[in-house]
C-alpha cells in the first residue's frame, strides 16, 4: 500500500511485501501506548509506507533500525519528504544489536530472531515485543522498588529498598519538564513518576506547571498525561501514594484516584461524616490493603504567584502565605482524626479521635503503630490494626527537648512543611529544618534515648546505623541507634535538600553537584556526580531500578535541568572501568562509504569556512562592510528545526538543523544538496581539504565532500551505538555535541553529556578518517571523588589546545592536540563551582554571545551575558585600565559579572561609550573598526535585528529589522562584502553591497 507520494527511486527501493500478518500500525495501536517509544526492527521487508504511517498517525517516538546504510538513508529521506519530524522518526543501520539503551523501548515490531536477546535488552519492565507472530511482555526485574510515599514509606525513611541501583550509573533520559514551580513532590510505582507542583513560580519558565500534576514514563522520560490541581491547596505533605496502576492523592475535598496511564479520576475517596473538624486531607499511609489519612479542619488558602523573571532559576526564599505555622487550627497539615478506610470496600474500619492537633510534618507509621506529635502538648502511639491508643506522654523532659520549632524557610534550614520525624520499629528521630536538636525517642514508652545537636540534619536511617548529613557548611556523621555516638564522621551537606538512600549510597547537596556517600565499605567514601544538585524538595528519587533528579526551581551550580534520570550501568565491557579500556574497536567505528576522487572546493582568504571566523571562535573578519546593502536572496531550509550558524567557502553556503540535515546552497541561494545524518546537528560544518566535517547527535563525526554532500565516510566517536531519549529526541549517549575543529590535516571531536557516561575525544585524519589519537578516561580525573570532564561546549583551539567548556568541577576542559592528554590538573572535591547551560540542549537560554575584544588602540569592546539569559551589561568600549593592569579575569560562561569585591575599585576602566538600548546579542563580527551584530531590545526578543556599528563612537552605521532572531553566532562576513545570516525561523539570508 502507497501512503505518500515518493520518488520512484525511494519506492521501487523500499516498497515490498510485509511479512507481518498486521501493520505496524495496527500492532503499535493494539500492543503499544498511544505515547512513548516504539522500535521497529527492520528485516528488511518492510514496507516504508508503513513506517511513515506510523509516525504520520501516532504520536509515538518511532526508531527504526535496518542492517544497512543505504537503507537507512532512502527511509531517512522518505520521511523528510513525508514532512514527519525528524525527532519522531529516528532510522539507524547497524550490522547487530540495536543502538538504545536498556529499558527504553514500550513497544517493539519486527522479525529478525537473532536479535532477540538485544530486543529483550531495550524493553522497558512491561513493555511489549512482537518478534514474528511471538508477543513477549518483559517481566519487573526482580529487587526493584517503588517510592510509593513522598518520604518512600510511610516511616518518612527515604531510603529505598531497590537493589539495582548501585554501582556506576549511566544516563537513562534527560526530559520535560525541565523547572518546577513551588513545591514539588514525587511518589513512583509500576513504572511511572507522578510529580505535584505547587503554586509558586518564581522564573517565567516554571509558569506552564503551576498547579499541575503529572505522570512520566519512568524509562523513557515520556509525558503520560498532566492536569491541574485544585488552586489553593498547599501540595507539600504527605497526601500522595502511589500504586502499581493508580495514583492516590488527598486534597482539601476528597481523596481522588487517578489511572496511573490515562489521569481519568476513576474513584474518589471521602472521608465520613461526623468524624472529623473538616474535609481536608493532612496525612495518608497505605499498607496491605488499606488507606489511613489524617483528615481535619480548612487551612490557609494559597495563592498562586505566577513569575514574569527570565532566566533558568531562583533562589526561593521567602515567608510564604501560610508557612509561618501559627495556628494549628488553620495550618497546613494540622488534624485531630485518623481514620483506617478498607480499600477493597471503602468503609472505615476505625477511626480514632485526639485531643491535641497533630502535626503531619511529625506523623509516621512502623510496623504496628502510628506516632503522632503534636508542638508543644504531646506524643502519641496508637495500634494499626485497632486505632486503639498504645500510650500518650506530656513528659516535660520530651517536650522540652523535642521544642525548637526553629523558623525554616531559609536556604540553610530549609522549607517549613518538610517532615521532621523517622522511624524505626525501635526509635523515633526528631531532626530537620525546624528543630534545634536530633532527639532519639523508645517507640515503647516515649522516652528521650538521646539527643545530638545540631538538629537541621537530614537523615537516612540505615540497617547499620542513623547516616545524618549536614547542616549547612558543617560535618555529617554515622550515629549508633542506641547510643547517638558518633561512629564516623563525612562532608556535609549544602543548605535545604534532603538527603535520599539506595542500596550501596547516600545522596545530598553538595555545594554544587550532589554527594554520593559509598556506604558498602568500613568507611564511608564521598563522590561526586557534577552536572546536578538533589532538587530542592525531593532530593534523588530511588525508584523502578533508577535514580530520578529534578526538575528545578534554582539556578544553582548546574550543568543539566531537566528531569533526569540515571540508570545502573550495563554490565557489558564499554561501561566497565578503567575508561581507557572501553574505547570501542576503531575499525568498526571508522565506516567508510564513498572512497576515491572528491570534487575540489578551494577555501579562500576571504571565506568564513569555520563557525564564528576560526578555530579560537573570535568573531572577527579582516573584510570591511559596506554602508549600505540590499537582500541578495533570502530561503526557508528548515521547518521546525532550529538551525545551525551559516559557513561560507568556494562559492558555496553550508548550514544544517536539529533534523540532522545539512545543506549545501550555491552564490544564488539555490540548493546543491541535502545530506541527511541520523541525529541533530547543532553546530555548523567545517570546510576544509574540500571536505565539509559535521559533528552530529547520533555519535559520529562526517565527512561530506562539499561540492555535491556525498558522504565519504563516517566515524564513531563514542565507544558503541547506544541511544538515549533528550529532551524528545534519541540522541547517542556520546553525541558530538559540540561540533569539530579542522588543524593540520586533523578532526577533532569530543562526544558525551555527562562526565559519568564517559568523555570520549579524538583525532582524525581529515582525509581517510583513521583514527590518530583518543583520550577516553577525563570522564575520571578526580579517581577519588569519581568527578571529571562533562562535554558542555563548543570545541575550540586556543593557544594550541584543544578545548571546551566542562561544566561543574573544571570550568575548562584542555587536551593536549598531538596526544589528547588532558591537561586539566586533577581536583579530588565534592563541589562544583561552575554552570553551563550547554546550547544544543537549552537553546532558549544558550543563544546570548559574550565579547571582550581588544581594539587597536587597546580600548577594550565588552559585553557579558550571562550563560542562563537573564544577567546582561550594555555592550560599551572600555579605556585601558591604568597603569597597564590586566583586565579581571571572567567565568567562560559568564555566571558572575566581575567581582568588584575582589579589586581595586579605582582600577575599574572608564566607559568610552555605552549602548543606550540594552541590546542582547546572538551574534556579532568584529571587521577592523565595525562591528556587526544581531540580538534583541531588553525585554523585547520579537524585535529582532542586525546593525552595523561604528566601533570608536559606539553609533549604528546602519540596521535592519529581522523576521527572526539570528541563531548562536549566526552571521558570517566574506570577502565579496556579502552578509550571510541563519534565522532561528529556519531561513538563511544574503545581504549584498548596493
Amino acid at each position: 500500500m502507497k501512503y505518500f507520494s515518493l520518488p520512484a527511486i525511494l519506492l521501487s527501493f523500499l516498497t515490498v511485501g510485509s511479512a507481518m500478518s498486521a501493520s505496524l500500525l495496527e500492532n503499535a495501536r493494539k500492543h503499544g501506548p498511544t505515547k512513548g517509544v516504539v522500535v521497529v526492527v527492520d528485516n528488511g521487508k518492510l514496507d516504508a509506507g508503513e513506517i511513515l504511517e506510523l509516525g504520520r498517525k501516532t504520536d509515538l517516538t518511532v526508531y527504526v533500525q535496518t542492517r544497512e546504510r543505504s537503507r537507512a538513508a532512502a527511509i531517512r529521506e522518505a520521511i523528510a519528504i513525508a514532512g514527519l519530524p525528524a525527532n519522531r522518526m529516528i532510522v539507524d543501520h547497524s550490522a547487530k544489536g540495536i543502538g538504545l539503551a536498556d529499558n527504553i523501548a514500550d513497544l517493539v515490531l519486527g522479525g529478525v530472531a537473532d536479535l532477540s536477546e538485544e530486543i529483550e535488552r531495550v524493553q522497558q519492565p512491561g513493555g511489549v515485543a512482537l518478534i514474528g507472530k511471538r508477543k513477549r511482555v518483559k517481566p519487573v526485574p526482580v529487587g526493584a522498588d517503588d517510592w510509593s510515599h513522598p518520604y518512600h514509606g510511610p516511616d518518612n525513611n527515604p531510603n529505598s529498598n531497590d537493589q539495582l541501583v548501585r554501582g556506576d550509573f549511566k544516563t537513562q533520559f534527560i526530559g520535560y519538564p525541565m523547572f518546577s514551580p513551588m513545591p514539588q513532590q514525587t511518589v513512583s510505582a509500576g513504572g511511572v513518576l507522578f510529580k505535584a507542583f505547587g503554586h509558586i513560580a518564581h522564573k517565567a519558565n516554571q509558569n506552564a506547571v503551576l498547579n499541575t500534576l503529572m505522570a512520566v514514563n519512568a524509562y523513557n522520560g515520556t509525558i503520560l498525561w498532566r492536569r491541574p490541581l485544585p488552586k489553593g491547596f498547599m501540595i507539600h505533605r504527605n497526601t500522595m501514594i502511589a500504586t502499581t496502576d493508580a495514583l492516590y492523592m488527598g486534597d482539601d475535598e476528597s481523596c481522588k484516584v487517578f489511572d496511573a496511564q490515562t489521569g481519568k479520576v476513576v474513584d474518589e475517596i471521602v472521608a465520613p461524616k461526623g468524624i472529623a473538624d473538616g474535609p481536608v486531607w493532612k496525612w495518608m499511609a497505605m499498607r496491605d490493603g488499606v488507606l489511613y489519612a489524617l483528615i481535619g479542619n480548612k487551612e490557609v488558602q494559597v495563592d498562586t504567584q505566577k513569575s514574569e523573571r527570565q532566566g533558568l532559576g531562583h533562589w526561593p526564599w521567602g515567608m510564604w502565605k501560610g508557612h509561618d505555622y501559627k495556628d494549628p487550627q488553620s495550618a497546613f497539615g494540622f488534624g485531630r482524626t485518623l481514620v483506617a478506610i478498607d480499600l477493597k470496600t471503602r468503609k472505615p474500619r476505625w477511626h480514632f479521635r485526639s485531643k491535641d492537633y497533630l502535626d503531619a510534618r511529625a506523623m509516621v507509621m512502623n510496623g504496628n503503630s502510628f506516632f503522632g506529635y503534636s508542638p508543644d502538648s504531646s506524643l502519641t502511639r496508637i495500634n494499626v490494626a485497632t486505632g486503639k491508643l498504645v500510650w500518650r506522654t506530656e513528659d516535660k523532659a520530651l517536650l522540652k527537648a523535642i521544642d525548637g520549632n526553629l523558623k525554616a524557610q531559609h536556604y540553610t534550614t530549609g522549607y517549613s512543611t518538610s517532615c521532621y520525624l523517622k522511624c524505626n520499629d525501635d526509635y523515633l528521630f526528631f531532626a530537620g529544618p525546624q528543630r534545634a536538636r536530633l532527639v532519639a525517642v523508645k517507640t515503647t514508652d516515649g522516652s528521650v534515648a538521646w539527643t545530638h545537636a545540631p538538629g537541621n540534619l537530614q537523615l537516612v536511617l540505615r540497617p547499620d546505623a542513623v547516616y545524618a548529613a549536614g547542616p549547612q557548611r558543617s560535618i555529617g556523621g554515622r550515629l549508633d541507634y542506641a547510643t547517638g555516638k558518633v561512629l564516623e564522621e563525612f562532608p556535609g551537606r549544602r543548605a535545604c535538600t534532603r538527603a535520599t538512600g539506595c542500596a550501596d549510597s547516600i545522596f545530598f547537596r553538595a555545594s554544587g553537584g550532589t554527594v554520593r556517600l559509598m556506604t558498602g565499605s568500613s568507611q564511608a567514601k564521598a563522590e561526586h556526580i557534577d552536572p546536578m544538585r538533589p532538587p530542592c524538595q525531593d532530593g534523588v528519587i530511588v525508584a523502578n531500578g533508577h535514580l530520578y533528579w529534578g526538575p528545578w526551581m534554582c539556578g544553582c551550580q548546574l550543568s543539566l535541568y531537566g528531569n533526569i534520570a540515571l540508570g545502573p550501568a550495563e554490565q557489558q565491557p564499554l561501561f566497565r572501568r578503567p575508561a581507557s579500556k572501553i574505547v570501542g574497536d576503531a575499525k568498526t567505528a571508522l565506516e567508510v562509504v564513498s572512497p576515491g576522487r572528491v570534487p575540489s572546493l578551494p577555501v579562500t582568504k576571504g571565506d568564513w569556512a569555520v563557525y564564528r571566523s576560526d578555530n579560537a571562535r573570535s568573531d572577527t573578519s579582516p573584510n570591511r562592510i559596506g554602508a549600505k546593502l540590499t537582500e541578495a536572496w533570502s530561503v526557508e531550509f528548515s521547518k521546525g528545526a532550529l538551525p545551525t550558524a551559516p559557513v561560507v567557502a568556494g562559492g558555496m553556503v553550508f548550514v544544517a538543523d536539529r533534523s540532522g540535515a545539512v545543506h549545501g546552497f550555491d552564490a544564488n541561494g539555490r540548493k546543491a544538496w541535502t545530506t541527511r545524518t541520523a541525529g541533530p546537528v547543532y553546530y555548523p560544518p567545517v570546510i576544509a581539504h574540500d571536505r565539509a566535517y559535521i559533528g552530529s547527535a547520533d555519535g559520529r563525526v562526517y565527512a561530506l565532500a562539499a561540492k555535491t554532500g556525498k558522504v565519504l565516510w563516517t566515524f564513531r566517536v563514542g565507544p558503541a551505538p547506544r541511544r538515549v531519549p533528550v529532551f524528545d529526541e534519541l540522541i547517542s549517549t556520546w553525541p558530538v555535541a559540540g561540533g569539530v575543529v579542522v588543524h593540520q590535516g586533523r578532526v577533532y571531536a569530543a562526544a558525551g553529556i555527562a562526565h559519568y557516561d564517559g568523555t570520549h575525544v579524538v583525532s582524525l585524519d581529515a582525509i581517510t578518517g583513521k583514527l590518530n589519537a583518543r583520550n577516553s578516561d577525563s570522564g575520571v580525573i578526580g579517581a577519588e571523588s569519581n568527578n571529571g570532564i562533562s562535554m558542555q561546549g563548543n570545541l575550540r583551539i586556543v593557544d594550541g589546545e584543544l578545548r571546551f567548556l566542562a561544566g561543574g568541577v573544571y570550568e575548562t576542559a584542555r587536551f593536549d592536540l598531538d596526544s589528547l592528554r588532558c591537561l586539566n590538573e586533577p581536583k579530588e572535591q565534592i563541589t562544583s563551582q561552575f554552570r553551563t547551560a550547554f546550547y544544543p540542549y537549552y537553546p532558549e537560554y544558550g543563544k546570548y554571545v559574550s565579547l571582550e575584544y581588544e581594539c587597536a588602540d587597546g580600548c577594550t569592546l565588552n559585553h557579558d551575558a550571562s550563560y542562563e539569559g537573564s544577567k546582561f551589561t550594555n555592550l560599551t568600549l572600555e579605556e585601558p585600565l591604568p597603569g597597564g593592569k590586566a583586565r579581571p579575569k571572567k567565568e567562560a560562561a559568564r555566571w558572575l559579572l566581575p567581582n568588584f569585591r575582589n579589586r581595586d575599585r579605582s582600577a575599574l576602566a572608564k566607559k568610552r561609550w555605552q549602548d543606550k538600548e540594552s541590546r542582547r546579542f546572538t551574534s556579532f563580527v568584529v571587521a577592523g573598526d565595525q562591528l556587526l551584530a544581531g540580538g534583541h531590545p531588553a525585554n523585547q526578543p520579537g524585535a529582532a535585528f542586525l546593525t552595523l556599528m561604528d566601533i570608536e563612537s559606539g553609533k549604528d552605521i546602519w540596521k535592519r529589522e529581522l523576521p527572526a532572531l539570528p541563531v548562536k553566532g549566526g552571521t558570517a562576513v566574506t570577502g565579496n562584502g556579502r552578509i550571510y545570516a541563519s534565522l532561528e525561523n529556519g531561513s538563511l539570508i544574503c545581504l549584498k553591497p548596493q
